[in-house]
């Protein structure tokens, strides 16, 4: 090799040749999903005011309530101080303030249809934690058995 210089800009040019035709793909297939999109989370307040028949002041108030949880469980996430059960019965006390101040909103119907929807939902994440061998609502073993924290088995 008289030239080194040559020999490595000529090996830059056939691996940005490589590259580029799946950067061409990945294009044609449109821009990731965005997080700030409306997900299935995101349309919890719509589904509220469809399936309970809120008005639209109990909606913008459900609304305030429910952007005060989220703040409240990022600041819990993010706490490294708290051991694991203490952010655990944290997130509970923080889901029931928000429960309460919830239906202090509601009429008694919509209270019904909305515990309803709640058992309905826990139901679901039952059956999914139960596919995926987590542990049940009372502590009996899914499929894959009892595991521990990360490591134990």
């Amino acid at each position: 090799m008289k030239n080194p210089r040559k020999f490595v800009l000529g090996l830059c040019v056939i691996a940005l040749g490589l590259s580029l035709p799946a950067t061409v793909i990945r294009a044609e297939d449109g821009p990731p999903p965005s997080k700030k999109e409306p997900g299935p989370k995101g349309e919890r307040g719509e589904m509220m005011k469809e399936k309970l028949g809120l008005t639209d002041a109990q909606a913008e108030q459900i609304k305030k309530i429910h952007e005060d949880e989220r703040t409240q469980l990022r600041a819990l996430r993010e706490n490294e101080d708290l051991p694991r059960e203490e952010k655990r019965a944290e997130l509970k006390k923080i889901r029931e303030a928000t429960k309460t101040k919830v239906d202090a909103l509601l009429t008694p119907e919509q209270k019904t249809k909305a515990d309803k929807m709640r058992d309905e939902m826990k139901e679901r994440m039952e059956e999914r934690r139960a596919e995926k061998g987590e542990k049940g609502p009372k502590g009996e073993k899914g499929p894959k058995g009892d595991r521990g924290p990360k490591g134990d088995k």
